[in-house]
């Protein structure tokens, strides 16, 4: 049996280290068992992040920290929400994020959608 792939954008990861939640617990109540996956677009993301100085730079070292347990996908050259897109409609995937511009152009293409509404998780 294969697990349903969850590709993980940095808004979502951030969110949950900022304000966290029972994100996995909740996931895995809404799929089931669940692969974990971050595009190494998106971990390049959060590594350019991390490398400032203040809140936001030390939030995205604890998402890094936290996903790194995670499958990392390589990715193309296109914007990170396309390759996002584009890899959630390759492989099936739902896509987490907390991003509205992302979670427009997810559902556009008929993936399914995890978001965050109130600190719980929401499936779309």
């Amino acid at each position: 049996m294969t697990l349903q792939k969850v590709l993980f954008d940095s808004s979502f990861l951030m969110a949950v280290v900022e304000h966290p939640t029972t994100w996995y617990e909740d996931i895995v109540d809404g799929v089931g068992k669940f692969q974990p996956v971050m595009l190494e677009c998106v971990k390049e993301e959060l590594e350019k992040i991390a490398l400032g100085q203040g809140k936001k730079s030390r939030v995205a070292r604890l998402s890094l920290e936290m996903a790194s347990e995670f499958e990392v996908d390589p990715c193309g050259s296109a914007r990170v929400d396309d390759e996002i897109v584009s890899a959630a409609v390759t492989c099936g995937a739902m896509v987490a994020t907390v991003d509205s511009e992302l979670t427009r152009a997810a559902k556009r293409a008929h993936q399914r959608v995890i978001t965050l509404r109130k600190g719980r998780v929401a499936l779309g």
